[in-house]
């Protein structure tokens, strides 16, 4: 009775998403029926997403009465590994996830918490594998970057334009000592240029980079560079996540403590710790002088998005933490848009590195 009770409610969610959704192909579906003869019928379902003839098979199961095998198609529908690569995103902001072996571009949204592959997009990279090292080796770099601004009127190899990306950034530059530069998500006229043919960049051919260039927000996109995406099953990402977004926020109380007590501000950040002025040791000191003059300070973050870089460095895995930052003291004001790089050590999430895009 329980299993029939749980199985009824999720089919009344699926068919209330249906009726919802008047762009589903299910919603098509229903409303052809009584339109259009059943050879056309059988048709118009055979051309169904996979997904969408798993929630049929749901339903015609259910109303079978066949409750075990509704329920394993119901495992299968929900239970699919989560793209894990991307674990924050904003309301009406976009991820891109670049596989460099497979040389495809996802776009990725936030559905109901969980990222969704939204568009897939042939790519090409570069004609030497593995990460990038040093200027003029022909890679892609890998890492999580962002898209600076738009160039167009460039030479016709470029195609319709460019969105020169943020590479090489603060831990490219400090921690990893890579170099190089010019690294753009550019277009392609030819439409037969071969895979692995670039010098570094991430080429689509222009149709591709046209539609793309619509869902871009500059300086606010991630770009992670993978050499395979990585999943994970929805309790890991959920965890994950949740384990991220606390940091945030216990970073956040602990600045704005600061006045009060500084050490627990500190400790939010690795002894390894670089930025645009030096390394810890000059950011201890940095902020021991400027928190002598605070008499109270307010922090407020929004758009925040978290992604994770798909390499295992030799300090573990490396997070994205990028969010509009509104400070207020009794004698400053500023606006940014804030990175951080967030590492996990002896046991602990701290920041390894931290620029303004």
């Amino acid at each position: 009775m329980k299993c029939f009770k749980k199985l009824s409610f999720i089919i009344i969610i699926l068919l209330i998403g249906i009726s919802l959704s008047t762009a589903s192909p299910l919603d098509r579906i229903f409303n052809s029926i009584g339109n259009v003869d059943l050879k056309t019928l059988k048709e118009e379902i055979k051309k169904l997403p996979e997904e969408e003839k798993l929630k049929l098979q749901v339903v015609l199961l259910t109303l079978g009465e066949e409750y075990a095998q509704a329920q394993t198609i119901i495992k299968k529908l929900y239970n699919k590994p989560i793209i894990s690569n991307v674990l924050e995103l904003p309301e009406n902001l976009y991820a891109i996830v670049v596989d460099k072996t497979k040389e495809d571009l996802y776009v990725v949204e936030a559905e109901n918490g969980v990222p969704k592959i939204v568009d897939k997009m042939p790519c090409i990279t570069g004609k030497r594998p593995g990460d990038k090292l040093q200027e003029g080796d022909m890679r892609t770099p890998e890492g999580i970057y962002f898209p600076m601004y738009w160039l167009s009127k460039l030479p016709k190899k470029y195609g319709i334009g460019a969105f020169p990306l943020n590479y090489p950034n603060m831990v490219d530059q400090k921690i990893l000592k890579r170099d190089g530069h010019g690294i753009w998500i550019h277009g392609t006229d030819n439409p037969n240029r071969p895979p692995h043919s670039t010098n570094g960049c991430i080429a689509l051919r222009n149709e591709y980079l046209k539609k793309l260039k619509e869902l871009i927000s500059l300086k606010r996109t991630p770009v992670v560079v993978v050499s395979q995406i990585a999943y994970a099953d929805k309790s890991s990402f959920l965890k994950e996540k949740a384990a991220l977004i606390n940091f945030l926020f216990k970073w956040k109380k602990a600045w704005e403590n600061t006045p009060k007590d500084l050490q627990p501000y500190l400790d939010c950040y690795s002894k390894n710790f670089v930025w645009i002025k030096g390394d810890f040791s000059e950011w201890e000191r940095y902020k021991k002088r400027v928190t002598r003059y605070k008499k109270w300070i307010k922090i407020d973050i929004s758009d925040v998005s978290i992604v994770k870089d798909g390499r295992l460095l030799e300090f573990g895995n490396l997070y994205a933490i990028r969010m509009n930052l509104h400070y207020r003291s009794n004698n400053h004001v500023s606006k940014v848009n804030k990175l951080l790089y967030v590492i996990r050590e002896d046991g602990k999430w701290r920041i390894l590195a931290e620029e303004n895009l």
